[in-house]
């Protein structure tokens, strides 16, 4: 069971007849309670998203220079590979991802 709490919120009236307006009076503290684990959910994610890509950024120069060393040894193992039975092309840059 959830255990909930009393609480007085300040908003504006305009906000408040939508909400009187959209759930019973009864169901107005679950439908801000789902809109505000809504709100926070996508919050969570642009913050998950902001750092992501800080991190991707941060990391990219060193990224590359990892890529530009393993260059040689990734095209020669692509070499080695058997296209799989029914393929239709030979051509190496099928199975490149560059």
């Amino acid at each position: 069971m959830i255990t909930t709490e009393k609480v007085t919120l300040t908003l504006p009236a305009d906000l408040v007849a939508t909400l009187r307006s959209m759930a019973p009076s009864r169901r107005q503290s679950q439908f801000v309670a789902e809109a505000l684990r809504a709100y926070i959910a996508e919050q969570q994610r642009k913050s998950l998203r902001e750092r992501l890509i800080a991190g991707y950024q941060a990391n990219a120069a060193d990224d590359a220079v990892l890529a530009a060393e393993w260059a040689a040894a990734e095209d020669e193992a692509w070499d080695k590979i058997e296209p799989y039975p029914g393929a239709e092309s030979t051509d190496d840059t099928t199975y490149s991802t560059r």
